[in-house]
């Protein structure tokens, strides 16, 4: 089982598990969690489906989980059998910890859940679910400029108000950022490319944020893992030396 990708890898080897007990009045969103998972069968699916906050979250270019429904149909592209049985033998002293606002992780992120008794973050992806990252970036390959259809794996395709925005991996975590205005095209020319981009990992709940130089110029594209109800999927910033220029909510991910 391996990690989503290298940002929550990074996660686990930064973050410190607290060596405190989870505290007993979080025990009740946890237990019900752990429970649903030690009977694997279409009714325990249905149970943990039930449990889920949508949209459940995946790593692009696999699409998000909208409902309980596709859940369902989907369930073993987010668990299998080795990561079910490390949920139902989890033991809520000792394996999960309370982070804050953020919520209740499982084995330093392995897995969300809010105060609610939701889950809110999934952060593996199994073999089901890489073969079908692979199929669809291959695809995705397919449909972009001449120019840019050449990385390892996508990271970011995202739309504000005015404009198309992907970030791809290179290899070795070297992340290039292509934009083209909102009306354009991926096939199109982008209207700017830029390489060498850094990530910045900003706590254990997920979220971080990429900068990209092009001279006095910064694009800074920050991306929400765990929020609020009202977070959008992340925004983007563009800034003058010191002076931020722009601001725009993501308003649709692929």
């Amino acid at each position: 089982m391996k990690y989503l990708n290298y940002i929550f890898l990074c996660l686990s080897l930064l973050f410190t598990s607290s060596t405190f007990a989870l505290e007993q009045k979080y025990h009740e969103s946890v237990l019900p969690v752990i429970a649903a998972f030690k009977t694997h069968d279409k009714t325990a699916i249905a149970a943990i489906a039930a449990l889920i906050s949508y949209p459940l979250k995946r790593q692009y270019p696999i699409p998000d989980i909208k409902n309980e429904a596709e859940f369902i149909n989907r369930f073993d592209e987010v668990f299998d059998d080795e990561l079910a049985k490390v949920i139902a033998a989890s033991n809520i002293n000792t394996d999960w910890d309370k982070v804050g606002w953020r919520g209740i992780m499982l084995n330093n992120g392995v897995m969300w859940v809010d105060t609610d008794g939701k889950i809110i973050a999934v952060n593996t992806q199994n073999t089901k679910e890489q073969a079908l990252a692979k199929s669809l970036i291959e695809h995705d390959k397919q449909s972009l400029h001449a120019s840019i259809n050449t990385f390892e794996k996508p990271v970011l395709d995202w739309k504000t108000a005015n404009y198309h925005i992907r970030v791809d991996d290179l290899g070795d975590h070297n992340y290039r950022y292509a934009v083209w205005g909102i009306n354009k095209k991926p096939s199109d020319k982008p209207d700017m490319v830029l390489l060498n981009g850094d990530i910045t990992f900003e706590g254990s709940g997920g979220n971080h944020h990429y900068t990209f130089k092009n001279g006095r110029y910064s694009y800074v594209l920050q991306v929400t893992i765990i929020g609020c109800d009202t977070s959008p999927p992340g925004w983007l910033e563009v800034y003058k030396d010191d002076e931020r220029l722009l601001f725009e909510d993501v308003i649709s991910t692929h």
